[in-house]
């Protein structure tokens, strides 16, 4: 297909889940592993590399996470909010510097995603892309990371996603 007709095919989908009556946005969505260029994400190197980003920056955020941004204050009590959040949640896969390398994420397949590399990349759906990761979780791409839209509030969610834009990579105690 030529990306002129991808495109619209997509757009029509997106309209078509939007419209009252209409299947859920997620069912719209055409399906991300049928993008991966590898297959299923066992087979993707294990080198931290993250099919969700990959599937995001090709295909976008899906609905309803597209042009969300976060709504908290960037204040030093959102980031204060979000380091108790991510120490009691992501931490223990993740890592104290959001590399990956946690006690719990070291035997996982595929790793945690680098959280350090994400936060300092230049993306302009990065507040959509850090929602939808965080409230879904990895199930669609087959990882570990648990969805948690059922157990953090929306405002949770959103003050993870300011602590580790501001502050991960962690720095080393001492400097």
């Amino acid at each position: 297909m030529r990306p002129i007709a991808i495109a619209a095919l997509l757009a029509a989908l997106l309209a078509a889940a939007s419209a009252p009556g209409s299947v859920s946005a997620r069912q719209a969505q055409p399906s991300e592993q049928a993008h991966w260029p590898a297959g299923p994400a066992k087979q993707w190197p294990p080198n931290n590399s993250m099919p969700r980003h990959h599937v995001a920056m090709a295909w976008g955020v899906p609905a309803p996470y597209t042009g969300t941004s976060n709504p908290l204050a960037r204040t030093s009590a959102t980031v204060r909010r979000g380091a108790k959040i991510y120490a009691a949640n992501c931490v223990s896969c993740h890592g104290p510097s959001g590399q990956g390398h946690g006690k719990k994420g070291r035997d996982l397949s595929p790793p945690p995603g680098n959280l350090a590399w994400l936060s300092q990349m230049p993306m302009p759906r990065r507040d959509p892309f850090m929602y939808w990761t965080v409230a879904e979780g990895g199930a669609a791409f087959g990882t570990a990371m648990p969805a948690f839209k059922e157990t953090l509030s929306v405002e949770d969610i959103w003050a993870v996603v300011a602590y580790v834009q501001a502050r991960l990579p962690a720095k080393p105690k001492g400097r």
